[in-house]
């Protein structure tokens, strides 16, 4: 038997005070941020405030029905008073687009030893000369909380890693070097993503300081967020596209470094390699347990207070034991529950064994108990720790992990953005331009 750790802990040092290891080992990362966004949306059927010459129409305004019938039926808005009552109160000619804004809290898993083949030699004078470093299955997620309330959230399902080495960004001809870690979702038909892309960006040097290893963590001075979308209809003919973005500036990012992810140990952690709707729409978390021997969707504001494990595709587990003190704070500890009802009470550290106890054929059980004070997100895989001992596991076994919810209306405490940097940057230069549209 091995033991796995399944999980991982929701540690790490605020404002990016982190400096990364060297190239050779391993070095799995994800990187925290609550940063305030804008959502522009621009429907493609037409200007919605254009006014027909034909004196005979009952209804001059051709576009406007099909504006609003996007904007409420195919665009996910944010904030839906922002969309028009009337074609009268959209100004022509020009672009008329959609704006609302929210704090958008994004953990994107990525592989740091992507970054240790960064060409210094290459210079970025635009986005078209990024260099594309390596790609990786790794789970993020993302929520998006305006007004206090969700507005939106989800997951994903790759990253992809560039850098822009020496990026003319600034109005004075300022540059920096740049590293963009795109969370990509699962293709679907009818849209265009280019993912959800966090922009990290340090001074013009960043990269050579770092000859060959990872740049360090420490020197990001400014980071942003963005996001383009254009949904189509079944035609192949475009509907709107969406685009959320940010000025560039120094918010708050915590990093938490993972080594391996092997499951070794829990600081080494098995991470999710894909995610699916569980029961009543909670995320279920799926962990390749085989070598032992993881668009956005709308959901109401939930905190997980417990977890259902199910191992599939063969195998038994053996034993489980409870996250330390140092990986979730929950002194009292949680209950496990066997199917047949048969319950354990288990202490931070704790192991059950399954085994010992007389159940040698244990596949599923919950945790529960789980302190609401926690404030755990049912989305995030990082913040919940455990490990297993496994028996008969091979090819196609899995772990699943799906959150046991309850609704709240407490809004959870988002780290405070801090003053700008840069102010003049914008979105680091990357933002997409938009064509404009005919009437």
């Amino acid at each position: 038997m091995k033991r796995f750790w399944v999980g991982c802990v929701a540690a790490g040092l605020v404002g990016g005070a982190l400096a990364a290891g060297q190239a050779g080992a391993a070095s799995i990362f994800q990187v925290t941020t609550t940063q305030a966004v804008t959502q522009d949306i621009l429907t493609l059927r037409g200007h919605p405030g254009y006014r027909d010459p034909n004196p005979f129409l009952a209804d001059p305004y051709i576009f406007f029905d099909e504006h609003v019938r996007i904007l409420t039926q195919e665009a996910d808005v944010w904030d839906p008073s922002q969309i028009p009552t009337s074609p009268t109160q959209i100004p022509f000619p020009g672009d008329y687009n959609v704006i609302s804004s929210a704090d958008v809290t994004g953990t994107w898993t990525f592989n740091a030893d992507f970054l240790t083949g960064i060409d210094t030699g290459r210079i970025a004078t635009d986005q078209d000369d990024a260099q594309f470093l390596g790609r990786t299955a790794a789970v993020s997620s993302f929520r998006a909380r305006a007004n206090g309330t969700d507005v939106g959230s989800g997951v994903t399902i790759s990253t992809a890693v560039y850098a822009l080495n020496d990026l003319v960004v600034g109005v004075g001809g300022e540059r920096l070097d740049v590293i963009g870690i795109v969370a990509e979702e699962a293709p679907q038909a009818h849209i265009e993503t280019d993912g959800i892309i966090l922009f990290l960006g340090g001074a013009d040097n960043w990269f050579e300081t770092a000859a060959g290893s990872i740049p360090n963590f420490n020197d990001i001075v400014v980071s942003a967020i963005e996001n383009r979308e254009v949904l189509s209809d079944s035609n192949g003919d475009e509907l709107f596209e969406s685009l959320i973005s940010n000025d560039a500036g120094a918010y708050p990012l915590r990093f938490s470094g993972f080594g391996a992810a092997d499951g070794s140990s829990e600081q080494s952690p098995l991470l999710p390699d894909s995610v699916s709707a569980g029961p009543g729409s909670s995320p279920a978390f799926s962990f390749d347990v085989a070598s032992a021997g993881t668009n956005l969707v709308f959901i109401d504001p939930e905190i997980a207070v417990g977890y259902t494990y199910e191992l599939v595709g063969g195998g038994t587990v053996a034993a489980f034991q409870a996250p330390t003190l140092g990986a979730v704070n929950d002194p009292d500890g949680y209950t496990l529950v066997l199917p047949d009802g048969t319950t354990f009470n288990v202490l931070p550290g704790d192991m059950v064994d399954f085994v010992a106890e007389g159940y040698g054929n244990v596949t599923t059980f919950d945790i529960i108990g789980i302190s609401e004070a926690l404030m755990i997100d049912p989305l995030d895989a990082t913040t919940f720790v455990a490990g297993f001992l496994f028996n008969g596991t091979g090819a196609g076994s899995n772990m699943l992990q799906t959150a046991i919810v309850v609704d709240t209306d407490a809004a959870v405490p988002l780290p405070p953005a801090v003053a700008l940097l840069l102010a003049g940057l914008g979105g680091l230069g990357l933002v997409s331009r938009r064509g404009r549209r005919a009437a």
